[in-house]
């Protein structure tokens, strides 16, 4: 019956097989064909070097990784084709992390380096290599282990690309833990509320909430720990120079990667600006509305006044119509001289005219 047993230790590692009959000390760079299916059926890259750095063997996940298949016995310290430092410094194979644990006999664990393919393709991985030591001590090879970064390097690029949209964002984008500490500050946030992001980072979100709201924030957090969105939550916030400002707040959870609530993100927008837009707007339709409705009231006391007159409809029409020309001249001498109404009604011979039989409004 055969068993394999693995030792570790902080400088070195020694795989063995055993077997009940003949106990036997093993090494990988020797080859035994248990050890290297064991190896060949790994998920990730591994591969064996001997004492000199030749490599011995490598599974099919590593020749995945480098897109190419070493000569065995030929090919030293790593199959990759090409090397480089995370900085984009060529990496010389003789300089790599397998090349240093062979030179200085220890691990040399959790280098960070990329493989480049022939296809151009670069991989950056983390690197694990182990010396392998007989049982007299002597070095007899080293094995490593290698751990494809590519997931998290996209992971990574897209939070610096989210980053890069929340800092040069106009609106304030404010991130705080589950106790209310602010985390996070962008440049919206600075400009609206006038704190810089080292005055705001690490400070509760309270100081922001006038005393008469202090309640709402209890709530939205209660509501955030639940998972639940808030969406233009129309509030008011205190700046920094005390003074208050209407902004719509919109509040979701921000999620770690197990899927549990760690904190909240906060979009405001200042709306002041819009509330007194609106206000003036609000303001204008009210006195369209009196206007016309007087205008209304006018007109049916124009003829009501003209029928105690008339005799006839045509005579009803010319009694309505020189009153409100009349009215219309007397209209004209209101409006300022220098308002283009009152200089269209003068542009032909300097005196107010309306025709009540032309189509054209007045």
């Amino acid at each position: 019956m055969t068993s394999l047993s693995v030792e570790t230790t902080s400088n070195e590692a020694r795989i063995e097989v055993g077997n009940t009959a003949d106990d036997k000390r093993f090494q990988p760079p020797g080859g035994d064909m248990v050890v290297q299916d064991i190896l060949e059926a790994l998920p990730e890259p591994i591969y064996t070097t001997d004492a000199s750095g030749r490599i011995t063997f490598y599974n099919s996940a590593a020749a995945a990784m480098w897109g190419v298949r070493p000569e065995l016995g030929k090919s030293e310290f790593c199959g990759s084709w090409k090397l480089y430092w995370p900085d984009g410094r060529s990496l010389p194979h003789d300089e790599c992390p397998m090349a240093t644990a062979l030179k200085e006999k220890r691990a040399n664990r959790g280098l960070e380096a990329i493989t480049e393919r022939p296809d151009g393709t670069r991989i950056p991985f983390l690197a694990f290599p182990t010396p392998l030591f007989d049982g007299a001590g002597n070095l007899t090879g080293a094995v490593n282990m290698l751990v494809d970064l590519t997931d998290r390097a996209v992971a990574d690029e897209a939070v610096q690309r989210i980053a890069a949209i929340v800092e040069s964002s106009d609106d304030a984008i404010v991130a705080k833990d589950l106790d209310g500490v602010i985390i996070n500050w962008n440049r919206g946030a600075e400009r609206l509320f006038g704190y810089t992001a080292a005055e705001a980072i690490g400070k509760p979100v309270a100081m922001l909430i006038p005393l008469d709201r202090h309640n709402e924030e209890p709530d939205i957090l209660s509501r955030i720990r639940r998972g639940e969105r808030i969406d233009h939550y129309e509030t008011i916030r205190r700046r920094k120079d005390g003074s208050l400002i209407e902004i719509s707040l919109s509040v979701s959870p921000i999620r770690n990667r197990e899927g549990r609530v760690i904190g909240a993100s906060k979009i405001a927008q200042h709306i002041t600006e819009r509330r007194r837009a609106e206000e003036q707007q609000h303001l204008l339709i009210r006195e369209m509305d009196h206007r016309v409705k007087n205008l209304f009231t006018l007109a049916g006391s124009l003829v009501s006044l003209s029928a105690r007159s008339a005799d006839t409809p045509a005579e009803l029409a010319s009694a309505v119509r020189d009153r409100l020309t009349a009215l219309a001249r007397a209209h004209a001498l209101t409006v300022p001289l220098t308002s283009q109404a009152n200089g269209r009604t003068e542009a032909g011979n300097g005196a107010s005219h309306v025709d009540w039989n032309d189509p054209r409004p007045v």
